[in-house]
């Protein structure tokens, strides 16, 4: 952006007091006139509205109260210099200059002089720009600038919502803000963000909720405290939170379709929101919701590379990444694993009997059981169709013992689906590491192989491996070949 300049030309018109006035007073930007000991000598209505002064406040002040330190505090000393003339154009280069106003505040602003001679006395014009707005926009594009790097920098969605808060900052008083994503027609996720309280995500009811209408009309809101109030004793607003002193929300859209809405609160009496807020935080969702989506969308697809979409478990892939990253470290610490494969007995009837639908549930129910028999710091993978399979540090056989035994317990509690009685049970094939063996792949298939011993001892069993397994399978796989091969032969004759 470039900066106005006052026009000379206007200032070529300031050669008599006669036509200093209305000249000055029909610029449409502050404008002010004083001699060479900064003596104000006319002003114009903007600059006079500039500065919030009235005019008899600033004839015959001088021109440094107008100018904060330490310009005020040059344009004295080069009036006592007597070399006002050669160095006032000077401080126009620097544009850091701030005006100061009656009640003290400061503001950016750009001043062009222009020297007049009357009657052999010297005065000056300053023509004055107010910078605020420029370096508004300033601030606005380089926080949506960060925000739009934040996709590259963010790894996941809530170190994403962590920096669109950082950024946030720079053009809007935030210390309290939420981002809410839509669910379903009747849910969002909200994750809320504090510079006080530490941060959490819930999931709410969209009905009754301080952003309803904004997902109803697409449009940006504002509302002091007792608007909030208004509408919680109406019960349109639905909340046991404390209100805040004021809110902002704004929709967060994507191709015309709303995805949810980010909103600002603040709980501090000095901290009030106006409408020019408000159309930073509209002007700037643009950006979020474009960011947002994006992170999704990077998470989505990880998601669906080492996740089950159905039991929401890690995969097969994700497993074997886990269990070969364990034993990588697990020699310095001289440490265990039990790799177990779970298969649930009789899954087809209830699929065949009670269709898909309840087999899914059913499933989902096993993920949630497993999750709560194992430790943290566990892993506990779908490894496809009705087998599980699960990685955990024991300390010894009877550690890994009653995690099987714990599991068959809690499995069997799963006792309906749909309001329906089933009989869910599971068998269990363990191998632990590194006793009979040191990689996963090995691994995985001596808990098979224990798993459907523990079928054949009658199901809602486990078994721990071991050498006469491995016999055992051999022989039976032994057995298959030699009557494949007899088989064969017959049909050959």
């Amino acid at each position: 952006m470039e900066l106005n300049k006052p026009r000379k030309k206007i200032y070529k018109l300031l050669d008599s007091a006669s036509h200093m006035k209305s000249i000055l007073n029909a610029v449409n930007e502050g404008v002010i006139t004083f001699n060479s000991k900064l003596k104000i000598m006319m002003v114009n209505r903007f600059a006079l509205n500039l500065w919030s002064y009235s005019r008899d406040e600033l004839l015959g002040e001088n021109l440094s109260i107008l100018i904060a330190k330490p310009y005020s505090e040059r344009l004295i000393n080069y009036t006592k210099k007597g070399v006002l003339s050669d160095k006032i154009n000077a401080l126009n280069e620097d544009i850091k200059i701030k005006g100061i106003k009656k009640n003290k505040t400061i503001f950016p602003v750009s001043l062009n002089f222009v020297e007049n001679k009357i009657d052999e006395e010297m005065f000056y014009t300053v023509a004055v720009t107010d910078l605020t707005d420029f370096f508004k926009n300033k601030e606005i594009q380089n926080c949506i600038l960060k925000i739009s790097n934040s996709v590259r920098i963010s790894t996941n969605i809530k170190q994403l919502y962590r920096e669109i808060y950082k950024n946030l900052t720079s053009v809007i008083a935030t210390k309290d803000f939420t981002v809410s994503l839509i669910i379903d027609k009747k849910n969002v996720k909200e994750y809320n963000y504090s510079d006080t309280k530490k941060s959490f995500e819930e999931i709410n009811s969209t009905i009754g909720n301080i952003i309803e209408p904004i997902l109803k009309n697409k449009e940006p809101l504002i509302y002091c405290q007792e608007q909030i109030e208004y509408l919680k004793e109406k019960k349109e607003i639905i909340s046991s939170n404390e209100s805040p002193n004021s809110y902002i929300g704004s929709p967060l859209i994507i191709d015309k379709e709303i995805i949810g809405v980010i909103s600002i609160k603040s709980f501090d009496e000095t901290i009030i929101y106006n409408d020019e807020d408000l159309n930073i935080l509209n002007f700037i969702s643009d950006q979020i919701a474009m960011a947002i989506d994006k992170v999704k969308s990077v998470e989505e697809m990880h998601y669906l590379a080492y996740y089950d979409k159905m039991t929401k478990l890690p995969n097969r892939t994700l497993f074997n990444d886990r269990a070969k990253f364990a034993f990588k470290t697990a020699p310095r610490n001289n440490e265990k694993y039990t790799v177990l494969f779970l298969d649930l007995d009789e899954f087809k009837l209830i699929n065949d009997t009670m269709g898909h639908n309840a087999g899914d549930k059913l499933l989902k129910n096993i993920a949630r059981t497993l999750i709560d028999c194992v430790r943290q710091g566990d892993t506990i993978s779908h490894w496809g169709g009705d087998e599980f399979t699960i990685l955990s540090k024991i300390k010894d056989n009877n550690d890994n013992e009653k995690l099987c035994e714990r599991i068959l317990k809690n499995i069997k509690k799963l006792d309906r689906i749909n309001n329906k009685k089933i009989d869910c049970t599971v068998s269990i094939g363990a191998a632990i590491y590194p006793d009979h063996g040191d990689n996963i792949d090995d691994l995985i298939q001596k808990a098979d192989m224990a798993m459907y011993v523990s079928k054949t001892k009658g199901k809602d069993n486990f078994t721990i491996y071991n050498n006469e397994i491995n016999n055992k399978m051999l022989e039976k796989l032994n057995l298959e070949v030699e009557i494949r091969k007899k088989f064969h032969q017959i049909d050959k004759k």
